[in-house]
């Protein structure tokens, strides 16, 4: 049935019945939400109710619906950032990879851009009739990394929208486009997925043991993408990693310039997995603050609730700990990470910062 390929996001799926059963379809749609909520996966689902002859009843199995889920449909143009030269292996693997999971696009590049090129060429087909006659449907994945340029070029397909074509932009950070874009478009925002609905796709989907997919459900901020991303990690082990950071928070400076040392060495230069172990540290701050503020059924509501003898020793060591200016002191090291600052001495300072707020 419709949207059956959809995790969650039940408001959005309502608004597009809607719009399908009136035949109101805008003609340039915005999708912003956090990473890997189902933008990309919704976009194909619209691109098979443009093509499909009745999406709302079909089992997804129709010649149309199954050429968009196979990125073959030929008035279907999917574009995604990638470097000037991709080669043609690279751009194989992205496209697999949307065939088999869209929530699971492949990223094999640190900063890719969407060019100018790209845009021209879709505004060159924009201008000739489309193979099979209802029309096309372009979906550009990531749209805040178009080049200024190709911005500039898309900006005029959105001013005079070619009859029949239908544009389907995706973005997690919208606040980098271009005013004249976004107005142009249908605004389409998406939620965090609930940690319950990611846990039931992780054990529908990929045969998860039901524990671990709660922990990582809880632990993926409403990120199914990231839900899978954590299962290819030790868990318990990061889980473990990150409390020994809470618990050094409260040490004094000597011991923690010592610990910094330790988990430098744990973490290998791997800083993908700092920023990941860092995250959790910020989950451990935001359950001390649940459990601070005595909010009823806690359990429910924190992210490490399988450790709560230690969010509630914390909470009555230090009932006046400034949680939220630890959360955002370990946010801006994150930041500082993808700067290139020198990481011993990033660690030090959040960890200074961390004893102050927690022990004034």
């Amino acid at each position: 049935m419709a949207f059956d390929n959809i995790i969650g996001q039940t408001r959005i799926k309502k608004f597009f019945e809607r719009a399908l059963r009136k035949g109101r379809m805008s003609h340039a749609y915005l999708f912003v939400g956090s990473h890997g909520v189902g933008k990309e996966a919704m976009a194909l689902e619209v691109a098979k109710a443009f093509f499909c002859s009745d999406y709302l009843a079909c089992d997804g199995t129709c010649r149309d619906c199954a050429r968009v889920g196979r990125l073959a449909h030929p008035d279907l143009h999917f574009i995604f950032p990638a470097p000037a030269k991709m080669k043609d292996k690279e751009r194989e693997q992205i496209v697999r990879s949307v065939i088999e999971n869209p929530y699971l696009r492949a990223e094999l590049w640190a900063n890719p851009l969407i060019s100018i090129e790209r845009i021209r060429e879709i505004r060159r087909k924009a201008a000739t009739k489309a193979f099979e006659g209802r029309g096309r449907v372009v979906i550009i994945t990531d749209c805040e990394r178009m080049t200024t340029e190709a911005a500039n070029s898309l900006l005029k397909l959105l001013e005079e929208p070619p009859e029949g074509m239908r544009l389907v932009m995706i973005s997690s950070r919208p606040n980098l486009l271009l005013p004249t874009i976004t107005s142009r478009c249908q605004m389409v925002k998406f939620d965090p997925l609930s940690a319950a609905e990611i846990a039931q796709a992780l054990v529908r989907d990929r045969g998860v043991d039901s524990a671990q997919a709660h922990l990582a459900a809880r632990l993926a901020s409403g990120s199914y993408r990231r839900a899978v991303e954590l299962l290819d990690e030790d868990l318990e082990e990061m889980q473990n990693l990150s409390l020994d950071f809470f618990r050094a928070s409260v040490q004094n400076g000597y011991a923690q310039i010592h610990y910094v040392e330790q988990i430098l060495g744990q973490v290998q230069g791997n800083l993908k997995r700092l920023k990941d172990l860092l995250a959790l540290l910020a989950f451990w701050f935001r359950d001390a603050a649940v459990v601070v503020s005595s909010e009823p059924d806690a359990e429910k509501l924190v992210i490490h609730a399988n450790r709560m003898e230690v969010l509630h020793k914390f909470a009555s060591s230090f009932p006046q700990a400034d949680v939220h200016s630890a959360v955002q002191a370990i946010e801006e090291s994150i930041e500082l990470i993808d700067r290139n600052v020198q990481i011993n001495l990033i660690l030090i300072v959040l960890l200074n910062k961390l004893r102050t707020f927690v022990r004034r």
